[in-house]
């Protein structure tokens, strides 16, 4: 085996094991991120509902009204 390969194989090993260790805080690192974005999805969702709620009324009215009107001449 050349000299290099040994050295890969080592930090292969080496990472596994560091991986094993760390595997509950890695977990607990990635669980709190999912509930931070859960958290802002929740947050984001909110604010869009209560959007919809107090000008959905206005923009449908809007939108609705352009294509209501007959044309002018024809």
């Amino acid at each position: 085996m050349h000299k290099s390969a040994m050295i890969g194989a080592l930090m292969i090993i080496l990472g596994m094991i560091i991986l094993v260790l760390f595997a509950g805080f890695i977990l607990s690192v990635i669980i709190t991120l999912l509930k931070v974005l859960a958290v802002v999805l929740g947050i984001i969702l909110v604010i869009g509902g209560i959007a919809i709620m107090l000008f959905g009324g206005r923009w449908w009215r809007r939108r609705t009204r352009r294509w209501d009107s007959p044309p002018a001449s024809t």
